[in-house]
């Protein structure tokens, strides 16, 4: 298995990007790609135990996702796991999601996003086609006025 490791700067304070992790209504509105709806969900990354969220794409097709919220450190940590539902109702391997938040010297928020237990073939889709977007909508919220 394989790791994926991400890092933004946000012009942002650590306490609003947390939030922004970790609460409903700020999830459904960055939590997947560019063009993705959060139709049904129990979505909160906020305090230890299950979620899970069902999204669909641009494309019309849904996509249910789930897992575990395993620990929480405000407003420095958030880790989960994530896997996908499969057709047949079974879940899909299981990844495990860790933000972490520290202040720049600047003021400004720096998030690592890592997801480890990957399959090495789908580390550049969940790069360029999931994560690359779905913080791109994470930067606009929290730098928003």
């Amino acid at each position: 298995m394989s790791t994926l490791e991400m890092t933004r700067i946000f012009a942002a304070p650590q306490e609003k990007v947390f939030a922004h992790l970790t609460q409903t209504d700020f999830l459904l509105n960055w939590w997947g790609p560019e063009g993705t709806i959060i139709a049904d969900h129990a979505l909160s990354f906020a305090a230890p135990g299950p979620w899970w969220a069902t999204m669909v794409g641009p494309q019309g097709h849904p996509a249910t996702v789930g897992g575990e919220v395993k620990q929480i450190d405000p407003p420095e940590m958030v880790e989960l796991t994530l896997s996908f539902r499969m057709e047949d109702g079974t879940n899909g391997p299981e990844s495990v999601i860790r933000f972490t938040l520290d202040t720049t010297p600047q003021g400004r928020t720096k998030l690592t996003l890592t997801q480890s237990g990957l399959n090495p073939e789908h580390i550049a889709d969940m790069r360029d086609k999931g994560w690359n977007s779905a913080l791109a909508r994470l930067e606009q919220l929290v730098t928003a006025d």
